[in-house]
């Protein structure tokens, strides 16, 4: 069963990661667009630009509970790519384990995505350059 099951799970987990990724752009532009319907409307229906202006108020609710219930779908579906050494980012079979107890983040050797053992991702630390550190000194 789960031979069948994992190439459903592979791509179901890479159209729930493109989502995640692509809301907060989607989310901007919808409030964008708002913003100039809502400027237009200032001129010709003023009522309909403070409409306007309640209606994406009062969107702010579901789409912060849209984005949580999209990273809750995700979650499991990237510890599954993580628990089989594929990354969930790239799909390659190159996860590397945590090496030390203090750093607990798994790697991918191809890509060099970071995940939390909760399936996150996890931001790379930036790297310190030496020249911008002597000159501080």
């Amino acid at each position: 069963m789960r031979s069948d099951a994992y190439p459903l799970c592979v791509m179901i987990h890479t159209i729930v990661r493109r989502i995640r990724e692509c809301y907060p752009g989607v989310v901007f532009g919808g409030y964008l667009l708002a913003f100039f319907a809502a400027f237009a409307m200032v001129f010709m229906l003023p009522i309909g630009a403070l409409g306007l202006v309640f209606l994406a108020l009062m969107a702010l609710l579901p789409i912060v509970l849209v984005l949580g219930i999209v990273r809750a779908v995700e979650r499991p579906l990237a510890l599954e790519k993580l628990r089989s050494g594929r990354c969930p980012a790239c799909g390659a079979k190159s996860i590397q384990q945590p090496s030390t107890a203090s750093e607990n983040c798994y790697e991918c050797a191809q890509c060099h995505e970071r995940f939390s053992a909760r399936g996150e991702d996890v931001a790379a630390p930036e790297q310190i350059e030496t020249e911008s550190v002597k000159s501080l000194e």
